[in-house]
């Protein structure tokens, strides 16, 4: 057992408490309140002190491609204005991976997201390859099999679905997830098969999440509306198409809000394109959404809707995409950039949005997301720079790093 002293703890489920403490015996947290009241409670116990930082639940990358690290600034431009080259010129520098590279990958990939505060990641990997890597390191993470298939014929994402099923070694901080990847490159029969085959194999140890990428273009509009356009040109191009999907001519909203999904909620990412009427739509599902704003900033997408989302009681978390669209994997970085982009919003909702939002999303609500009595330990803290009248505030207009991060009750990060 040891305990953390910090000068201010953000629980979340609870009020603000100014010189508090987190007590922490294994995974779980056992006691969390004013720093004297801990300490009688549980000593002798060790002690951390955190007496210039915040304490935060761990911070939760909802949406990321860590397998895309590698690709740091090779996406660049002339391709960040052209998505469809920029998708096709990261497809042929992914061929370059080897067991070797990708190790130190996922590695690096980990190292970087712990040392800014993130405890947990929803990780999409092509092939479903990252899982295996991942499942050692100390990471908290639902690792998605990404799948595609425009046909009817389910045989070959039928099989490679049940196989990762079968074959993916879930634990207490690794679960399995599927993602169907777009409505251009999965077909409808997949996304209802995903969903099937989730629902079938979920239980309450291990629930298996779903995932995919929604409305991210104005080009997946032509695409579901019109039947035509560069998604169609490409998928041509790369032998991905046999003319057998039919335009549903609908929006990326409505048209995924018509499938049949066995009423199995998906983490929707981007969702950069939605009208009022499919906003409110959206609203009255279970599905989350998961806002990426660097690297929206880097695609020069137009304002996202995230605060009319949140408005209309949806749940919007956050996500860093990849390095190839992005500078970080850190969740902490995100915020500090909505809070420039936004001065105005709310900053508990933006941290909720980093943290208890994700937790959610990933259905890890049960565990994580929370400083609460019984919750498992992941945490961080980040040193405060002055008094801005809100801890938040003042994390947010600093550039400060977190000094410790802790994963399920275990040190993964620490600078004394």
């Amino acid at each position: 057992m040891f305990i953390l002293h910090a000068r201010i703890v953000i629980p979340l489920d609870s009020a603000v408490i100014v010189d508090g403490a987190v007590a922490i015996d294994g995974p779980l947290i056992v006691g969390c309140g004013h720093y004297h009241e801990i300490l009688s409670r549980f000593s002798p116990a060790d002690e951390i002190d955190l007496t210039d930082c915040l304490l935060l639940p761990g911070l939760i990358n909802a949406h990321t491609h860590l397998e895309l690290s590698y690709l740091k600034g090779k996406g660049e431009i002339p391709y960040r204005n052209n998505f469809i080259q920029w998708v096709d010129s990261l497809r042929q520098l992914r061929s370059q991976f080897n067991d070797g590279t990708f190790k130190r990958i996922m590695n690096d990939a980990c190292r970087e997201s712990v040392q800014g505060g993130v405890t947990t990641v929803g990780d999409i990997s092509y092939e479903h390859r990252a899982w295996h890597y991942l499942s050692s390191l100390p990471l908290r993470k639902t690792c998605f099999a990404e799948v595609f298939g425009m046909t009817g014929d389910l045989d070959t994402p039928g099989e490679y679905l049940r196989r990762c099923i079968t074959q993916t070694h879930t634990g207490e901080l690794l679960r399995l997830g599927l993602s169907p990847h777009a409505p251009y490159s999965a077909g409808s029969a997949v996304y209802k098969l995903s969903a099937e085959l989730a629902a079938e194999n979920s239980s309450d140890g291990s629930p298996i999440s779903l995932t995919t990428h929604l409305a991210e273009t104005a080009e997946e509009s032509v695409f579901l509306l019109e039947g035509t356009g560069p998604w169609l040109d490409y998928l041509k191009r790369i032998n991905k198409w046999d003319g057998s999907f039919i335009c549903p001519k609908q929006s990326p909203v409505n048209y995924f809000l018509s499938l049949d999904l066995a009423d199995q909620p998906f983490l929707l990412a981007h969702v950069n394109y939605i009208t009022d009427d499919e906003l409110t739509a959206l609203a009255r599902t279970e599905h989350s959404v998961a806002f990426c704003p660097r690297s929206h900033h880097f695609f020069n997408r137009p304002a996202h809707s995230f605060r009319s989302m949140l408005e209309a009681g949806v749940n919007v978390c956050l996500g860093t995409d990849s390095l190839a669209s992005n500078d970080s994997l850190s969740i902490l970085d995100e915020m500090r950039f909505l809070h420039e982009q936004y001065p105005d919003f709310s900053v508990e909702t933006l941290l909720k949005m980093g943290t208890i939002n994700g937790a959610a999303a990933l259905g890890w609500q049960d565990k994580i997301g929370r400083l609460t009595v019984g919750m498992e330990a992941d945490l961080t803290a980040v040193p405060l720079t002055g008094d801005k009248g809100n801890p938040l505030t003042d994390i947010f207009e600093s550039d400060t790093q977190p000094r410790l991060t802790i994963v399920r009750g275990k040190i993964v990060y620490h600078i004394t």
